[in-house]
C-alpha cells in the first residue's frame, strides 16, 4: 500500500508543476489544488470538509430540511457569473433548487458561501427588487413557502432562497486578521460584529462613496456566520477584505492547512503535501499580506 501512495503523489505532483507553467486562469489552479488533495490516500479520509458542505449545514438554520439528503462535491466557484440579462451575485451558502411542472421549489445542491452566480434582471419593472424573484414559493422539503431569486450557475438556471444570495455583488474573503462589522461606511460608525479571517462574504457593488458620513476605507458587505446566520448589508474595513480570485483561492489552501481535527492534530500532516501546497499558493497572484502568511503554515 505504501508503494502505490508513493505513486500517487509523484503522478500528481508531476502534474502540478506542468499546471504551474502552463496555467492561465486561476479557476484552473483550484481546480488542481483540489484534485491533488483527493488523489492522497491519507488526507482524503480526514479531508472530508474540503469537498462539500452538507444539507444539514445550511438552510436548517431557518427551517429543517431533509436531513437525509448527500454530501455534495464542491467545485471552482470563483468564476464570475455576469451576463447582460444577469446581475453578478454571490451566494452566502445555501442551496441551488429547480422549479417543478407544479411550479414547487425542488432542492438540487447545497453551494458553499462565496459561490459567485448570476441573477437573473427583474423583467417587471414594476417591481423594485432587481432580480428575478418568485414571492412565497413551495419548497417541497418541507412545504415552507420563501422567496426565491432565479439565477444562472454553470450555465444551468436555478433558483436560490433570497435571504442566502446577495444581488449585484462579487465574492470576497476576510483577510489580515479579521474585521468589525459596521452599520454604516462612517468610520465612526459603532462596531458590531466580529468576523475573522477565512470568513467568505459578498462585496456589495451597489455603495455611494459620495453620501454623506461616506468613507472609501469601508467597503458595503453581508456576510453568513455559522452562530449569528445571516447579517445582511453592513460595512468592513475596506483593507480587511480582498475580492482577488488569487487571494481567495490562496486563503482556501491556507486554511485548509491550518484544520484540525477533534483531536486537536492537524488534518494535513505530510510535510512533502503541505510544502507542495504552500508552493501553489506562493505561485498565485496574491497580495502582499496573504502572501505573508505563507511561511506560518
Amino acid at each position: 500500500m505504501g508503494g502505490k501512495k508513493i505513486s500517487t503523489f509523484t503522478k500528481t505532483k508531476e502534474l502540478f508543476s506542468k499546471a504551474k507553467e502552463t496555467v492561465i486562469c486561476s479557476a484552473l489552479v483550484l481546480s488542481l489544488v483540489l484534485s491533488i488533495l483527493a488523489a492522497l490516500a491519507a488526507p482524503v479520509i480526514l479531508m472530508t470538509t474540503l469537498t462539500g458542505c452538507s444539507k444539514k449545514n445550511s438552510d436548517q438554520s431557518l427551517s429543517a430540511e431533509d436531513e437525509d439528503s448527500e454530501t455534495v462535491q464542491e467545485e471552482t466557484f470563483i468564476k464570475i457569473e455576469s451576463t447582460s440579462s444577469t446581475l453578478e451575485s454571490v451566494m452566502l451558502g445555501g442551496s441551488l433548487w429547480r422549479e417543478n411542472a407544479s411550479g414547487y421549489m425542488e432542492w438540487v445542491r447545497d453551494v458553499p458561501a462565496g459561490t459567485a452566480v448570476g441573477a437573473y434582471r427583474n423583467p417587471d419593472k414594476n417591481d423594485s427588487y432587481p432580480a428575478e424573484i418568485k414571492r412565497n414559493a413551495l419548497r417541497t422539503s418541507d412545504w415552507s413557502r420563501r422567496n426565491f431569486v432565479h439565477v444562472l450557475y454553470n450555465s444551468s438556471d436555478y433558483w436560490a432562497q433570497e435571504i442566502f444570495i446577495a444581488v449585484d455583488a462579487k465574492p470576497g474573503i476576510v483577510i489580515d486578521g479579521g474585521s468589525f462589522l459596521y452599520d454604516s461606511s462612517d468610520a465612526a460608525a459603532k462596531a458590531g460584529r466580529w468576523v475573522g479571517e477565512g470568513v467568505e462574504l459578498a462585496v456589495l457593488n451597489s455603495h455611494d462613496a459620495s453620501a454623506e458620513g461616506a468613507s472609501s476605507k469601508m467597503l458595503p458587505v453581508s456576510v453568513y456566520l455559522r452562530d449569528y446566520g445571516l447579517i445582511p448589508n453592513k460595512f468592513m474595513v475596506a483593507e480587511k477584505i480582498s475580492t482577488k480570485a488569487d487571494d481567495i483561492m490562496a486563503m482556501h489552501i491556507l486554511g485548509k492547512l491550518g484544520q484540525r481535527g477533534g483531536n486537536g492534530l492537524l488534518l494535513i500532516q505530510d510535510g512533502v503535501v503541505r510544502n507542495e501546497l504552500k508552493d501553489i499558493a506562493g505561485r498565485l497572484d496574491i497580495s502582499d499580506s496573504v502572501r505573508a502568511k505563507i511561511k506560518n503554515y
